[in-house]
């Protein structure tokens, strides 16, 4: 199901650095974060004040 408005970059990656993203984190690591919080769960999180 895809977002009829998706976040814009700034706002998600906002919230990824909230979670432990940073742009100079291993591949991996930044990729694992960046898959598991795409913006149906960013905004699940932030309705339940995550």
């Amino acid at each position: 199901m895809g977002t009829p408005y998706p976040l814009s970059d700034e706002h998600r990656e906002a919230f990824w650095r909230s979670v432990g993203w940073d742009p100079g984190l291993p591949d991996p690591e930044r990729e694992a974060i960046e898959h598991c919080w795409d913006d149906e769960f960013i905004c699940l999180a932030e309705v339940f004040g995550f």
